[in-house]
């Protein structure tokens, strides 16, 4: 308990020594930023801190240099990211210039720090045009990927100026052409299970839709994509039950010698008195069950719309079997205990339906095929 209590003491010291820093150990690294942040926070709370508000003075300028040379190397370079850079380090001259005039000590030392709000405007308006146009660009590639890139750069451009040109058609249509398109086909059956078949798929399709909220992936309906009359999915996930069968029935019965000993069968009299009489009791029953299975095999395709072309392949089985259990006896009841007695007093039950035992037999190929198609479409 001792050495318990001496850890929380040292947990606290360190938290307090993180919580009171005065932005020495940010600006001996070179981070003048962070030494001017945690400097103004500590002032804050004790605005007589010598160390705070010599690391405050001392790195406030660093800061500005630091961030000046860095849009200057940035646009140098010319990199598709510099209006980028730019944007990144007016932000943060001004939101340490807030944090100075929300600090009396702060601004004290710190009389008028500099702001560069109309430097940030003219920054994120080339910042918006420059994603724009890198956004276009990579939009006539064509393929998947270089649509994603094309997305992103949209989104940039309209962080940074909110409705910039047609950019929100531009992230819409992007969206589109990055994402891949699934057409997923229903499997078919006799007309007797098709309806089982359709609630396996519905409930199927709503999983797969839910997993792939906000990625970069799309399943279709055959339904829907006739109505959208797509003419380039990118792949056909076929989904077929190969084989399965329902109600295949099968019986067994299995009969016991049941006996309990010193049971009172009766009363005898010995010399004017009256004793109960015991004796061993006997029965035989004979316990029936009977089983209804159901199982198949469910084969699900991956095949690219363009080349026909079978990508993957998983068989996923399923099985269900269903049980009643009764039983009859012969000879003295009381050879059998209160459970076996109800049973002797149980009617077979009704089994479900065949479409109920469809349903039954598809629930762990339901389980198998989400965890599947999830695995193959995780990375979009």
């Amino acid at each position: 308990m001792k050495k318990f209590n001496h850890i929380l003491l040292y947990s606290f010291v360190i938290f307090l020594v993180a919580s009171c820093s005065s932005g020495k150990t940010a600006y001996q690294h070179g981070d003048y930023y962070k030494a001017c942040l945690e400097a103004i926070d500590r002032l804050r709370s004790s605005p007589t801190n010598k160390n705070a508000q010599s690391v405050l003075v001392q790195a406030y300028p660093l800061v500005q240099t630091t961030a000046q040379r860095e849009i200057d190397n940035a646009m140098l370079a010319n990199g598709p990211d510099k209006f980028d850079v730019v944007v990144s380090q007016y932000e943060k001259l001004n939101q340490l210039a807030n944090s100075i005039y929300n600090c009396p000590k702060a601004l004290e030392l710190i009389p008028r720090p500099s702001e560069y709000v109309a430097e940030m405007a003219k920054a994120k308006q080339l910042a918006a045009e420059n994603s724009y146009n890198l956004g276009l660009n990579a939009l006539k590639a064509g393929d998947l990927d270089q649509a994603r890139v094309a997305w992103q750069y949209f989104q940039n451009a309209n962080r940074y100026v909110a409705g910039y040109k047609d950019v929100l058609n531009r992230i819409d249509e992007s969206r589109y052409y990055a994402t891949l398109r699934v057409v997923v086909q229903k499997p078919y059956t006799n007309a007797n299970f098709q309806y089982s078949a359709d609630f396996f798929y519905n409930n199927l399709m709503a999983e797969i839709r839910q997993n792939s909220k906000n990625r970069f992936v799309r399943y279709y309906t055959q339904e829907e994509a006739r109505q959208e009359n797509m003419k380039n999915p990118h792949q056909y996930l076929v989904l077929n039950f190969e084989d399965f069968s329902v109600g295949n029935i099968r019986e067994s019965s299995n009969t016991a010698e049941l006996k309990r000993d010193s049971v009172i069968v009766g009363t005898v009299k010995v010399e004017g008195k009256t004793y109960n009489s015991y004796n061993t009791v006997t029965a035989k029953m004979t316990t029936f069950r009977r089983e209804i299975s159901s199982g198949g095999v469910l084969s699900l395709r991956i095949i690219d719309a363009q080349s026909n072309q079978e990508l993957q392949r998983k068989n996923l089985t399923g099985t269900y079997v269903w049980n009643t259990t009764w039983a009859n006896y012969k000879g003295d009841d009381r050879a059998l205990t209160s459970e076996e007695k109800k049973m002797c007093t149980r009617d077979p039950q009704m089994p479900p339906s065949p479409q109920d035992m469809f349903i039954e037999f598809t629930k762990p190929i339901y389980n198998q095929a989400v965890s599947y198609i999830r695995s193959v479409y995780v990375r979009y």
